[in-house]
């Protein structure tokens, strides 16, 4: 499942990478609407750390505390800073690889996601 707004486009493959570290996961429920004012026109990778604002919107994770949910992102987005994109993946329960995760999935976020998220090294 992929990102989409109101906007008809067509989008390239991107990514490709897996972080999932098992087939048990939970995602959201109903999805989360990404904050296209907040986060600005970007791409968003897949395994980013996301939060959700007071808005009920989701914003690019910052700091613990001003978030009521938290998860990361099962996909990679294109966001064009005016439409917000509504995705759907968004891991809240489940085990992903660590090394797989961009540097926004500080040890900040870690520790306020555990147990629920658990982040797996290879040995």
């Amino acid at each position: 499942m992929g990102s989409y707004n109101l906007q008809t486009s067509r989008t390239d493959f991107v990514g490709g990478k897996n972080i999932l570290a098992s087939q048990h996961l939970q995602f959201v429920e109903a999805g989360a609407t990404l904050d296209a004012a907040a986060i600005g026109a970007t791409y968003v990778e897949l395994g980013s750390a996301i939060g959700k604002k007071a808005n009920g919107k989701w914003e690019i994770f910052d700091a613990v505390g001003e978030y009521s949910e938290l998860g990361i992102l099962n996909i990679d987005v294109n966001v064009d800073g005016v439409n917000d994109e509504i995705v759907g993946e968004v891991i809240v329960r489940g085990s992903v690889y660590e090394a797989k995760l961009p540097s926004n999935v500080t040890a900040e976020f870690k520790e306020a996601t555990k147990p629920l998220i658990r982040y797996v090294n290879h040995v």
